[in-house]
C-alpha cells in the first residue's frame, strides 16, 4: 500500500496528463474533476453499522476484508496500529470484528487475528473461502519499507486457527497486494494482482514509484505460485495497487491506480497470464485505489473509488454500476460527500444475497467503517 501521504512527497500529478486522459476515458453520466465540486452524483443511502474508532495507543485502524462463515457470522478482518506513528510502515497487527445478524451490528472488542509477524508490520488483508470451503487469508508482511511481501495462511475451521505461513511472491520489494483484492476463479484457479516496486537500496526508503503489474497464479489452493506476463506500460504512466475481477464472459478485469486522473484498464482472455495494454477508464480518480466486484446474479460490476476531484484528495467516494466489460459508468452516486476534513481510503465489498452488501473503508487518523447498504438504492434515481 502506498498512501497518498506518502506519495505526494514525491509526486505530483500534471494537469495536461490530466485532462488527456479524462479526454480519452468513455464518458460519465455526470461530470466529474473541476465540475464534480458544483455537479456531484446523487446520495448513495447507507447506514454505519460498524465504527472502529481510533485511541491511545491506536492511532489508525485501517484496510480490511470480509468473510462469511458458515454459521452465518460475517468475519471482519483489518489492520490496527500501534504506537504513536501512522505512517504505512509503522507497527501493525491484523485485528477482527464479527457479526451475528447480516452485519447490523458487530462486536465491540477486537479479537487478534494475526499478531504482527515483521519488523515493521502486518497488514493489507484479504479474505477468501475457497471452493473447498476452506478459508484463506492473504496478507503483507513488512520488514523495512523497501522489503514487503504477500504470504497466505489457511484456515480449516472457520477462521479459529491458522495454518502455517505461505510466501505468494519471493522477490525482495515492496510488493504491494491491496486488501480485498485475492480472488478464485470459477475453474478454481487464485489470483494474486501485484504492484512491484523494485528495491533499489542501499538506503531502505530507495524504491521505484511505478510499480511493475503482474498477476500470481496458483491452481492447487496456494500452496504453490507461477507468476503472470508483466502488464504493458509503453507510456510509462505511474502504476501502483492493481485489482481483478472475473467478468460474465470469462474474462479478466484488471483496474489499476495511477498517476494520470483515473484508473487504468487492461483484460485477459487467459486467466491473467497476459494482459492488453491499459488505458484510461471510466472511473476518474486521484492517486488511489478502487475496488471492483460482479454483482450476484448480474452480469454488471459494482466500483467503489474515490473521484477525481481539484486538489485530487480523497475527500470524496464514490459508487456505481459498470456494464459487464466493465468499459461504461452506467450508474454514479456519491457514498460519500466532499469534506475537506475527511480522508477517505481502501474500500472492501462483501454481498450478503442479491440485493444487500457491505462496503468499507477507513477515515484516516479517525476510524474504520463498514456501512450495508442495497442494490435497489443504487439502482433508483
Amino acid at each position: 500500500m502506498v498512501t497518498i501521504q506518502t506519495i505526494e512527497k514525491s509526486f505530483t500529478v500534471s494537469k495536461k496528463i490530466v485532462s488527456l486522459c479524462l479526454a480519452l476515458s468513455c464518458c460519465l453520466p455526470l461530470a466529474w474533476g473541476e465540475e464534480s465540486v458544483n455537479n456531484e452524483p446523487p446520495i448513495m443511502p447507507k447506514d454505519l453499522v460498524c465504527s472502529i474508532t481510533t485511541g491511545e495507543n491506536n492511532p489508525r485502524n485501517s484496510e480490511g476484508g470480509f468473510v462469511k462463515l458458515k454459521n452465518g457470522d460475517i468475519f471482519y478482518v483489518y489492520t490496527h496500529f500501534t504506537g504513536n506513528d501512522s505512517n504505512d510502515h509503522a507497527p501493525s497487527y491484523l485485528a477482527a470484528r464479527r457479526s451475528s445478524d447480516n452485519g447490523t451490528t458487530w462486536t465491540d472488542a477486537d479479537e487478534i487475528a494475526l499478531d504482527n509477524e515483521g519488523k515493521g508490520n502486518t497488514m493489507s488483508v484479504s479474505l477468501l473461502r475457497l471452493a473447498n470451503d476452506e478459508i484463506a487469508m492473504f496478507y503483507l508482511v513488512r520488514e523495512h519499507p523497501g522489503d514487503c511481501r504477500p504470504y497466505m495462511r489457511i484456515s480449516k475451521d472457520e477462521c479459529q486457527t491458522w495454518g502455517d505461513r505461505i510466501l505468494c511472491f519471493p522477490d525482495e520489494s515492496y510488493s504491494g497486494v491491496n486488501n480485498d483484492r485475492v480472488i478464485q476463479l470459477g475453474n478454481g484457479k487464485l489470483i494474486m494482482p501485484i504492484g512491484r516496486h523494485k528495491f533499489l537500496g542501499p538506503d531502505e526508503y530507495n524504491f521505484e514509484w511505478t510499480a511493475d503489474v503482474f498477476c500470481m497464479i496458483s491452481d492447487d489452493n496456494g500452496r504453490t505460485w507461477a507468476m503472470g506476463d508483466l502488464v504493458d506500460n509503453p507510456d510509462k504512466v505511474m502504476y501502483q495497487e492493481p485489482g481483478v475481477v472475473e467478468l460474465a464472459d470469462g474474462r479478466l478485469l484488471m483496474n489499476i491506480r495511477t498517476g494520470s486522473g483515473s484508473q487504468y484498464f487492461a483484460w485477459s482472455e487467459d486467466e491473467g497470464q497476459h494482459w492488453t495494454t491499459p488505458v484510461p477508464s471510466c472511473l476518474d480518480s486521484p492517486v488511489s485505489p478502487a475496488v471492483i466486484k460482479r454483482i450476484p446474479g448480474r452480469d454488471e460490476l459494482l466500483a467503489v473509488w474515490n473521484p477525481l476531484l481539484p486538489d485530487r484528495s480523497r475527500t470524496a467516494m464514490d459508487i456505481g454500476i459498470l456494464s459487464p466489460d466493465g468499459q461504461t459508468l452506467k450508474v454514479r452516486k456519491r457514498l460519500e460527500p466532499i469534506d475537506s476534513d475527511k480522508n477517505f481510503q481502501y474500500p472492501a465489498v462483501l454481498f450478503l444475497n442479491d440485493s444487500e452488501f457491505l462496503v468499507s473503508y477507513f477515515n484516516w487518523k479517525v476510524s474504520n467503517y463498514i456501512y450495508k447498504l442495497n442494490i435497489i438504492d443504487l439502482l433508483d434515481e
